[in-house]
């Protein structure tokens, strides 16, 4: 005789059987899943990455020329002392010392004098030296050179700093470039070149 056990039983196999198929399918599904979360979440972080550099790299920009309308605006307003302002090879980068003496800010300066004030706070400002954490500079450009010509009265001043990224020296000036800071062929370097024609008095 056939019995109802034996019968539950024979049923309930191929459903145990199933279920085990089903437990081994739900764990390649897990390790499928986890794997595309892993490379989604790469993929997020890279891009957050870039997204990054790109806006400090805008900031950077935006700071440097800023700085470059800052020193045409000086030279414009002292223009006697243009031989002074475009006497330096370059600024920033380098410890800029103490303050010239006298401070033109509170005493009465010859233009080379304030010239040499102006440059000495250019210099600050590349440094990022009013902005400081741990005794370091934090509110300037990265390894900042800034530059400034004079070919009779056509004033070009140029800042060059160290960006992320880089392919290619840039060629519209040379500013920094002997200085060894913007990688291999300073292919990291970047530049801000401000052209302005200041008579001089």
């Amino acid at each position: 005789l056939y019995s109802s056990a034996a019968s539950d039983v024979y049923k309930r196999q191929p459903l145990m059987r199933n279920l085990k198929h089903q437990f081994g399918l739900g764990m390649i599904e897990v390790l499928v899943a986890g794997l595309v979360f892993a490379v989604g979440v790469l993929g997020l972080s890279t891009m957050q990455i870039k997204a990054k550099r790109t806006s400090y790299d805008a900031l950077q920009r935006s700071l440097a020329t800023s700085l470059a309308r800052d020193m045409a605006a000086r030279i414009r307003s002292n223009p006697t002392a243009i031989d002074t302002y475009a006497a330096i090879s370059f600024l920033g980068g380098v410890t800029s010392g103490n303050e010239p003496s006298p401070n033109c800010k509170s005493a009465q300066c010859t233009a080379t004098e304030l010239a040499n004030h102006d440059l000495w706070e250019w210099e600050q400002a590349l440094e990022g030296a009013a902005e400081v954490s741990n005794n370091v500079n934090t509110g300037g450009l990265t390894q900042p050179s800034g530059c400034i010509d004079n070919n009779a009265g056509l004033i070009t001043i140029t800042i060059a700093w160290e960006g992320f990224g880089g392919k290619t020296n840039p060629t519209g000036s040379t500013c920094g470039e002997s200085r060894g800071l913007y990688g291999t062929d300073n292919i990291n370097r970047k530049i801000v070149v401000l052209d302005t024609f200041i008579e001089a008095i």
